[in-house]
């Protein structure tokens, strides 16, 4: 903990003072290992994306938001000029800025400024707690976009994080014919069947990959990859139906993803990365507003800013019913 002095919001930009933070998987690799692949934290960085927030200054030029908003906060700041966002591809920007990765310090802290076309107004019936989930709910929503789904398709999540729950409830607003979701800790399986799930499965307990068989009738017509286990792009391939799609969501602790060679070949599956969601906060907003989806059971467990290193422990150790450790700054 330390001091740092107040920002000032710049033209363009509004000072935020934060609200909550939840710690998402991508925290805790930095926590833990210092790294995710590649992008290596080699000088001390302030972690969390995962934020809403109220506004406190505006700067010049800033139109349609005021002092004492409610908003979410978009931690993705592309470029908007390379080829990639020009083409509306925003989250895979070679220059992107994105909170709490290498260099760009993220949101455990007071107060912070960012562009004000990524501070997302709130609607009076989103609280600062789901507008902190809207991000995992963003991602969720762009992974099932990117899963093509259709009415007749029997859809398998494996993990029901707050990830994994997310893709859940976007798959039953996309009105597929089955959701199955497996997942080692008895309160998120039990919450995957509050929130839609038709089955679900204990990896810990049963044969995951023959159960999912059985359960499909020979496979998946889209599997999503939600864990971030490194082995568990192994198991998507062992249980996606020929001609099925894999979305690929979670992060490995290893960096690299191991599919099993002659089924995949055989089954001519689809492999679809999902690199965070893309332009979705705002859909995931209304979703919220409207009541489709449920992102205040996914704040489960909340603690102080000074308390921020018990949450990141609590949410490596998955213990306690927890879904997302939420850091409370402000109200």
């Amino acid at each position: 903990m330390h001091d740092e002095p107040i920002p000032a919001p710049g033209p363009g930009e509004v000072r935020l003072k934060i609200a909550s933070v939840g710690v998402c998987a991508s925290d805790l690799h930095y926590y833990r290992d210092g790294r995710i692949g590649s992008t290596v934290v080699e000088e001390p960085l302030v972690i969390g994306h995962e934020a809403s927030g109220i506004i406190d200054a505006v700067g010049d030029g800033v139109t349609g938001l005021a002092v004492g908003d409610r908003v979410a906060i978009e931690p993705t700041n592309p470029c908007g000029e390379c080829e990639f966002c020009l083409a509306g591809h925003f989250n895979v920007c070679p220059n992107v800025k994105f909170f709490g990765t290498p260099p760009e310090n993220g949101c455990f802290r007071d107060y912070l400024t960012w562009p004000a076309n990524l501070a997302l107004k709130l609607p009076d019936n989103v609280s600062l707690d789901e507008a902190a989930i809207v991000e995992p709910l963003a991602v969720g929503i762009y992974a099932v976009k990117l899963a093509e789904l259709k009415p007749e398709h029997t859809v398998a999540i494996l993990g029901a994080g707050a990830i994994g729950l997310s893709v859940l409830q976007a798959a039953k607003i996309a009105g597929v014919k089955r959701v199955i979701v497996s997942e080692p800790v008895k309160e998120r399986r039990a919450l995957a069947v509050n929130l839609g799930a038709d089955d679900v499965i204990d990896p810990s307990a049963t044969d995951a990959v023959a159960e999912f068989v059985r359960l499909t009738d020979g496979g998946a017509d889209v599997v999503v990859e939600c864990t971030g286990e490194d082995d568990a792009t192994l198991e998507a391939s062992r249980i996606v139906r020929i001609l099925g799609r894999i979305v690929v969501v979670g992060i490995p602790d290893r960096d690299f993803y191991t599919f099993e060679a002659s089924p995949s070949r055989r089954k001519e599956m689809t492999v679809v990365f999902c690199r965070r969601s893309n332009a979705c906060a705002e859909l995931a907003i209304e979703w919220v507003a409207d009541g489709k989806i449920d992102a205040a059971c996914m704040a489960t467990h909340h603690f102080s800013l000074e308390d921020a290193a018990k949450a990141m422990e609590l949410a490596m150790s998955k213990s306690n019913g927890v879904i997302r450790a939420m850091v409370v700054l402000s109200r």
